[in-house]
């Protein structure tokens, strides 16, 4: 199976997880913050997973699986450690179903990938299922190289090109600023600061012009 990396909005969706115990928990730790109805079938969860429940982050349906649990889903997250339930699960997902399927990765059409965030940097890491452990320790690596500065960072990149916009410059003038940004001196919170200043400045006057000119 050859699988392409993409990033996906899950906002009002339903997501349906099977299964209640560490692994499950661990896929919701990916899915609490992505908008998702999530809902949890499974007789019993971890501490982690009720007190979710508790909080009504998650609709926590104490059952076994059947068959109707799966109508309408968007995404099927299949996380016990009972084969049959994980084939019945599989068997009632709907046709444009995204399944995951843990611990059989050839058996869904959606991975989950080693992940982690800083702030609006996104980067994840997968091996098609041939050693999580592999991903899990390359994602360790990066997340020490990538480190919690790079969360202001992107926050500063994001203003830098936004009050770029407003300047008139020619577009090449934009994508020099831009390129000049990437330097690792610009993680300083200082530095960001300085920038941003010049950027209003330049795009105040832009503005200036621009009533002047009407």
């Amino acid at each position: 199976m050859t699988v392409i990396p993409i990033m996906i909005d899950l906002e009002d969706k339903k997501v349906v997880v099977v299964g209640g115990g560490k692994i499950a928990k661990r896929k919701l730790d990916v899915l609490l913050d992505s908008g998702a109805e999530l809902i949890v079938v499974s007789p019993t969860v971890t501490k982690e997973i009720n007190l979710w429940a508790e909080e009504e982050k998650i609709i926590w349906k104490q059952k076994e699986f059947e068959p109707q649990d799966a109508e309408e889903a968007f995404m099927l997250v299949i996380a016990t450690d009972s084969p049959t339930v994980n084939a019945a699960a599989r068997k009632a997902a709907p046709s444009n179903c995204l399944v995951n399927a843990s611990g059989e990765a050839e058996s869904g059409n959606v991975h989950f990938p080693a992940h982690f965030k800083r702030g609006k940097l996104s980067i994840a890491v997968a091996t098609a299922g041939a050693s999580p452990m592999l991903a899990k320790k390359i994602k360790q690596e990066l997340q020490m190289q990538f480190d919690e500065s790079y969360e202001q960072y992107l926050e500063f990149l994001y203003s830098a090109r936004q009050l770029l916009k407003q300047t008139g410059l020619p577009r090449s003038a934009k994508e020099e600023y831009l390129r000049n940004f990437l330097d690792q001196s610009f993680l300083h919170p200082e530095i960001q600061q300085q920038a941003l200043g010049e950027l209003q400045l330049l795009a105040n006057k832009a503005g200036d012009s621009g009533q002047g000119s009407n």
